[in-house]
């Protein structure tokens, strides 16, 4: 398999992640107004329990799959036993937790088939192996089938969901299509490993590695749905977990612009960790940092300066608690992406997963804390406070350990934020005029966004930001070459 480009793989997620940030932008203003408030409330209260056994069924398979892979690059036969021996893993993990959902559906959850049809979910995970792709730094396999499988799931969901009753289709599509997405990927695995016989399989051979990285997996993909299940248990109303599910829905959306640099960099990191290529690491380490930043920065207060008018327009009448709970969230485009930096991207390829797991646990344990206490008075909003709350306290331990082992000193980095934070606030004065005078119109949130991407680019310009004039000197470079 040839080996892509770091840019290349940035470039190819990338534009999976934007084709991935557009459907939602078609499908969601779709259906919000054929669902109600109270169906997206129960989707996402049973899809947040199916995914407790999606994670146990996982135990860190997916980032410890990708950590080893990308170490076997040049071995093709040692490449084909371990991908066998970490599938073979998941096959008897996925036999056990699937028994153990279907038994939770048919005894105790409230919405018994609806919950049997989350449990696709289950057999979709057993069949995901992107973690082998990444592993072999090739995103590009991964990006054209999940592209055509969406097309496949958009067109479907136009074409048979019209009303209220088709709530069970609907569930059923978003689960079997991505089935479908998984079980593509194998098309092209037998080019890039052998087949090794059954009896030579040694499931748990990297169990105690997969174990070691099982608690920063599930500390991780906890924060995304212990919100959802704590609002449905203490508020008991699907509506509180309909409005928290179409904010979260838009933030992660957001998130994925600045989370891929992560993913498409854990593979690359670990290689040069294993070579012992200390200052090359500490080099992407900052330059992913400084990028956070500078996407993360004017998206937070965009969004709390559009959140009202984008609400009303996008999901329609009936979510206009929703744009509070937007607002609370948006900073979690600057802390989710530092601790996705410090955490995934760097502790774990660098065999620091303990010391991220700690912190994971730390942040996990105040969210769920402040849970308890504030749902029961701000229902949906106080999960929101949760959140962000633990994702801070995530991402500020993990720079002061990093300071305090001298791996990495955020104090450069600081200097230059006032930069990001200057700019931004141009551009949000900018929008805010522009929507004042468009009178928060579909438009004027258009127009606004484009002209405030332009005003954010051309301020940080003026004022000789370094990060931003190095990348457009190297697209000068780029195109004197071609």
């Amino acid at each position: 398999m040839k080996k892509s480009s770091v840019k290349k793989n940035y470039f190819y997620n990338v534009s999976y992640q934007l084709f991935a940030l557009i459907v939602p932008v078609i499908i969601t203003p779709y259906i919000s107004r054929v669902l109600s408030v109270e169906c997206i409330g129960i989707y996402s209260y049973t899809y947040s329990i199916v995914r407790y056994f999606w994670i146990l069924s996982s135990i860190g398979i997916a980032v410890y799959g990708v950590r080893l892979i990308s170490g076997l690059q040049e071995n093709k036969k040692e490449r084909s036993q371990e991908f066998w021996n970490l599938f073979s893993l998941k096959i008897i993990l996925s036999l056990i937790f699937g028994i153990i959902y279907i038994l939770y559906s048919l005894v105790i959850s409230k919405n018994t088939l609806i919950s049997l049809i989350q449990g696709i979910y289950l057999i979709s995970v057993l069949f995901d192996i992107s973690w082998f792709y990444q592993g072999m730094e090739d995103f590009k396999s991964i990006m054209i089938k999940n592209f055509f499988i969406k097309i496949l799931n958009v067109i479907f969901i136009f074409l048979f969901i019209k009303k209220e009753s088709d709530f069970k289709l609907y569930i059923f599509a978003l689960a079997f299509f991505q089935f479908i997405g998984n079980l593509s990927m194998w098309i092209e695995l037998r080019k890039n490993i052998n087949f090794i016989h059954i009896n030579k399989w040694r499931p748990f051979k990297n169990l105690k590695g997969c174990m070691q990285l099982f608690l920063p997996t599930i500390a991780t993909q906890l924060f995304s749905v212990i919100d959802k299940s704590m609002i449905g248990w203490i508020t008991q109303s699907a509506v509180q977990n309909g409005y928290y599910e179409q904010s979260f829905k838009i933030v992660d959306m957001v998130l994925m612009l600045i989370t891929t640099l992560g993913t498409v960099l854990i593979p690359t990191i670990s290689r040069e960790y294993k070579n012992g290529n200390k200052d090359k690491i500490k080099n992407i380490l900052n330059n992913s940092i400084e990028f956070v930043f500078f996407i993360g920065i004017p998206m937070f207060l965009g969004l709390i300066i559009i959140s009202d008018s984008f609400v009303s327009i996008f999901f329609g009448e009936g979510y206009v608690k929703s744009s509070e709970i937007l607002k609370i969230l948006s900073i979690l485009f600057i802390f989710i992406g530092l601790s996705n930096t410090t955490g995934q991207q760097y502790l774990v390829s660098t065999h620091q997963q303990n010391i991220h797991t700690k912190f994971l646990m730390i942040g996990g344990f105040i969210n769920i804390l402040l849970n308890v206490i504030l749902i029961n008075i701000y229902e949906a909003k106080g999960a929101a406070i949760g959140t962000v709350t633990g994702e801070i306290v995530i991402a500020v331990l993990e720079f002061i350990y990093l300071g305090k082992t001298k791996q990495y000193s955020i104090v450069g980095i600081i200097q230059k934020i006032w930069k990001y934070i200057f700019s931004a606030i141009i551009m949000s004065i900018i929008v805010y005029i522009i929507l004042k005078i468009a009178k928060n119109s579909v438009l004027g949130i258009g127009i606004s966004i484009i002209i405030g991407a332009l005003i954010y680019i051309s301020t940080l310009i003026i004022i000789k930001c370094e990060f931003v004039t190095e990348q457009i000197r190297k697209l000068k470079e780029k195109e004197i070459k071609r």
